[in-house]
């Protein structure tokens, strides 16, 4: 899990709204690693109420949950890896944060 701030005003909520818009659009990577299926919890899914959610769901068994803080300019980040050894996903888990919070940052 991770969070990524921005400042603590109007422009900071703003901004976190606009990319989470944009991750609604779609990425089609994540950490060179291929979105194979996007879910948005807004919409309603498996029975769960509508939810400011968007879940990357990658090859390799792995997805990225991203959703914003309802109270703070924030945006958390939740990881499911999937790899060979603890190690393993812990370097894969690393390389989508950092590809996350370089997306996320260099958008505002």
């Amino acid at each position: 899990q991770a969070e990524l701030s921005f400042e603590n005003t109007i422009e900071g909520f703003n901004k976190m709204q606009k990319i989470m818009q944009i991750f609604k659009e779609g990425l089609e990577a994540i950490a060179n690693r291929k979105v194979i299926e996007i879910l948005d919890y807004n919409k309603g899914l498996n029975g769960l109420p509508k939810s400011n959610v968007i879940k990357f769901i990658l090859e390799g068994n792995s997805s990225v949950v991203v959703r914003p803080s309802g109270t703070e300019p924030k945006i958390k980040l939740y990881f499911s890896i999937s790899a060979k050894n603890k190690e393993t996903a812990m370097k894969i888990e690393n390389e989508c944060y950092e590809f996350m919070k370089d997306f996320i940052y260099s958008r505002h």
